[in-house]
């Protein structure tokens, strides 16, 4: 109904009066699974979206649809997910981003932003309980929250998405991430450092500073979080030893992955300027 109103014209005030060209539908984690069952049953009745990015979650997507989808998913969705890919067709994308989780540092870091402005607290008393790099907050037994940046690939993915409605240009295919077993749930591997081989592979994974899993365990939703730790002062001197080194092999991965679509210019120069201001290698 929503699709609808936003795309008819007699609802154009829905709009603020913009014309709509195209109309394409998202959901995340429970979302993502409200809006494959939609995919699968309510769509072919009566199609509203011309595009369909179903993000971390979702069940498996039938294959005669009449519109472009996208499951965009991270390391920690794969837990289930990873036994029900489905190859990429003319119409169906799948992107696997190792490394990353369900809600990342950057997630909860906004979020508790948005708390802090509904809420009337500061900003500093929102973002008191979020953990540093690498500490545990007592309730995940490892510490929590992957900081490999997924919404690099979905910025680049949502430009795709476009496209391809658009114009018809299919958007890149990805590895995905390796799984020794696809379980569910599946068991994924790993380099010498814990972490996943395979799939897009971010700097913050490619080149390591820390273990950055989509997994962890604990109270509440731990499972969702993810976990991250940092290396230590041997194990970074050993990998990059100096700065330049370091700067240098971000820089390849961040041009490698604007070069094959995985993220945007803009958040290319980003990954670099800020490992040009970190203190890796100094």
């Amino acid at each position: 109904a929503v699709g609808r109103a936003v795309r008819e014209s007699p609802n154009a005030a829905v709009m603020g009066g913009l014309s709509v060209d195209h109309v394409i539908a998202t959901g995340h984690s429970q979302s993502a699974g409200r809006l494959a069952t939609y995919l699968n049953n309510v769509h072919p009745i009566d199609p509203v979206y011309e595009g369909v990015v179903v993000h971390g979650g979702g069940s498996r997507i039938r294959d005669d649809l009449d519109v472009k989808v996208w499951k965009l998913l991270a390391e920690t969705d794969l837990g289930r997910q990873a036994a029900i890919r489905q190859p990429d067709t003319t119409s169906f994308r799948t992107w696997e981003v190792a490394g990353s989780s369900h809600v990342d540092i950057f997630f909860a870091v906004e979020s508790a932003k948005v708390t802090a402005a509904m809420d009337g607290w500061t900003e500093k008393e929102a973002l008191a309980d979020l953990p540093a790099a690498g500490e545990r907050s007592g309730r995940c037994d490892l510490p929590e929250y992957s900081r490999v940046p997924f919404r690099y690939v979905m910025n680049a993915a949502y430009d795709h998405m476009v496209r391809w409605v658009e114009a018809g240009v299919p958007p890149p295919t990805a590895s995905p991430v390796d799984a020794d077993s696809v379980g569910p749930p599946a068991v994924f591997a790993r380099d010498e450092r814990g972490n996943a081989t395979g799939g897009i592979r971010l700097a913050a994974h490619a080149v390591p500073t820390a273990m950055n899993a989509g997994q962890n365990t604990g109270a509440g939703f731990c499972r969702l979080y993810g976990a991250h730790e940092p290396f230590d002062a041997a194990t970074l001197a050993g990998l990059y030893p100096s700065h330049d080194v370091y700067v240098a092999a971000v820089r390849e991965i961040a041009e490698a992955n604007v070069a094959a679509g995985y993220i945007l210019a803009e958040d290319g120069e980003e990954t670099i300027r800020l490992a040009e201001q970190s203190a890796i290698g100094r």
